[in-house]
């Protein structure tokens, strides 16, 4: 892999210009959507801290959780004390036994269970002590686990990190919604904005597709890639074949498998049959989580008083048809880590990791009879509140170079709020500085920024030296289910004196099963794409061992191959 530059460089005579300093303030946090999860903001000038810690900065946590590493009785006892010392209780949550069950009955090598128990990750309520008293106070759940670090012994104890805040987790820490949409197809009016079919009254005129001239109307140029025309989710018509394998997928060769951990993936004709397999499981242990509604999923909408799409509705399979044309071949494992609105807890998404990681070492082991996981797709991420400390984000990491450790290539998007501030797991890259080393025994972390379709860089894609691949991922074209079309309709509609139906544009009709989207969340699945073509390739071949050190040793060899960022 090419190696990203650690900041802005003067550029050589007749190459690009350097790449200018983005900002550090994520607007994301500043009017973080709060309904979805019980969340704050961490604010600096406000927060308890210690002195021998990193700074502090901006980010969204989960009020009255606490995410808990390991299954160490030191950890568990001090965390008691000093929550009983505030007035609350700890209340587990119910999913940890039956893990740590499953975990020792497991047929691991007691060096892998231990492996596997020490990544492992559970959350913890804080409930009042005393149910009788019908008044408390919310907990300040920072200030605790900063009493909890102290408590341990400081940063030089080994149950330092044990213990963190729960951070809600969206599909690409966006600005307006994700991955580049603003809630609603269109946004400001219908059906674009301006009230006839365009501006102007003729079809598509008045200059500039939307209103008033420039890109968009007087907006942030970042909002133009909401917008249909210009990248915003809209359908479109798919004139192409089907992607086509290169070899009968009758287990003669290996197929490559992907991981996609993200809203599902909903019905469509390019995505059915073995292509996908749905519903997995480890040992008993569901891999991901449950609908929220089953009439939600399929139309993509949850508010039936509005029927508008979800601002992630077709988020998942957006991502495998992006997948499926870059690797024909591949084995897609649908994992729906969270809904349509593109958030996750934090916990939520450790669970579908921690169990897809003990599926994975299984599989290396040739152990119930599962396959391997090759890559794995993960399009979401967050802002950590102590990023210049490695010892504080162990938590999503352990799973993470676990995966790494037995054979998978972990690609993550970059983010779409046009900073420099690490977001994680994107951050989790080995750079220069960075707080991962790179290790010839694991497969490191790919992190992937978008290009626009001209080869720039994507006004919204975040950037940082950990951001080592940049892919097409604005205006991308690629499968939405069949099942779509909300409350949106075309603006005008006749039919002729011939029964004929005549109308104007459907905003979210999706019947055609093909749209148009962008955001680094698609800039990572072409590179995901990449790397699985890249092993059918080397499995017609006849490169075909899949133990544990030969895929480690063969996908680090192709991500090497791969083209990274030209600087």
């Amino acid at each position: 892999m090419q190696e990203p530059t650690s900041g802005p460089q003067p550029p050589e005579s007749g190459s690009a210009p350097a790449r200018s300093p983005l900002s550090t303030t994520p607007p994301y946090l500043r009017e973080y959507p709060r309904q979805y999860l019980n969340v704050r903001v961490l604010d600096p000038l406000t927060a308890y801290q210690v002195m021998d810690q990193a700074d502090v900065q901006p980010s969204a946590f989960v009020a009255d959780t606490l995410l808990v590493r390991g299954f160490h009785e030191e950890t568990a006892s001090a965390l008691a004390e000093v929550a009983a010392e505030a007035g609350f209780a700890l209340r587990w949550d119910p999913r940890g036994e039956r893990e740590l069950e499953v975990l020792d009955g497991a047929d691991l090598s007691d060096e892998e269970r231990e492996r596997v128990r020490d990544i492992w990750v559970r959350r913890v309520r804080l409930v009042p002590a005393d149910p009788r008293d019908p008044v408390f106070r919310p907990i300040d759940t920072w200030r605790l686990l900063q009493a909890y670090r102290v408590k341990v012994g400081g940063r030089r104890s080994p149950r330092h990190a044990d213990v963190g805040l729960e951070h809600p987790a969206v599909a690409d820490p966006a600005t307006s919604g994700h991955p580049i949409t603003g809630g609603h197809p269109i946004t400001g009016g219908h059906p674009i904005t301006g009230g006839h079919p365009i501006t102007g009254g003729h079809p598509i005129t008045g200059g500039h597709p939307i209103t008033g001239g420039h890109p968009i109307t007087g907006g942030h140029a970042i909002g133009q890639y909401v917008e249909p025309g210009w990248g915003g989710r809209q359908p479109v018509s798919w004139l192409g074949a089907e992607p086509a394998p290169s070899y009968p997928l009758d287990g003669s060769v290996p197929r490559p498998v992907v991981a996609i951990l993200d809203t599902g993936v909903g019905e469509h004709d390019w995505l059915e049959g073995d292509v996908v397999e749905h519903d997995l499981e480890v040992l008993g242990l569901e891999i991901g989580v449950d609908p929220a509604s089953a009439q939600g999923d399929l139309l993509g909408v949850s508010d039936e008083m509005v029927g508008e799409l979800d601002q992630d509705s077709g988020h998942g399979t957006f991502i495998a048809g992006l997948v499926r044309q870059a690797c024909p071949e591949a084995q897609i494992y649908d994992i729906r880590t969270y809904g349509n609105d593109g958030q996750v807890a934090e916990s939520d998404l450790l669970t579908c990791l921690q169990r897809l990681a003990l599926r994975q070492v299984l599989a290396r082991n040739g152990v119930g009879g599962y396959t391997p996981v090759d890559v794995v797709s993960l399009s979401l991420g967050y802002y950590h509140e102590q990023p210049g400390d490695a010892a504080f984000d162990r938590l999503l990491l352990g799973p993470i170079q676990l995966l790494g450790r037995y054979g998978a290539a972990v690609v993550v998007s970059a983010g779409n709020d046009a900073t420099s501030r690490p977001s994680f797991p994107a951050a989790f890259a080995p750079y220069d500085g960075g707080m991962v080393a790179d290790d010839e025994q694991v497969v490191p972390v790919s992190t992937v920024g978008a290009r626009n379709p001209d080869g720039t860089i994507a006004l919204f894609s975040n950037d940082g030296p950990w951001v080592g691949y940049l892919r097409p991922g604005a205006s991308l074209v690629s499968t939405f289910p069949r099942t779509y079309d909300a409350s949106a309709n075309p603006s005008h509609e006749v039919v002729t004196a011939g029964g004929e139906v005549r109308a104007s544009f459907d905003p979210d009709d999706f019947s055609s099963g093909f749209g148009v989207w962008s955001g680094t969340s698609f800039a990572a699945p072409v590179l995901a794409g990449e790397v699985a073509a890249a092993l059918a390739a080397a499995y017609r071949s006849g490169d075909t061992d899949l133990s544990t050190s030969a895929a480690v040793s063969r996908v680090r060899a192709l991500l090497r191959g791969l083209k990274g960022r030209e600087l």
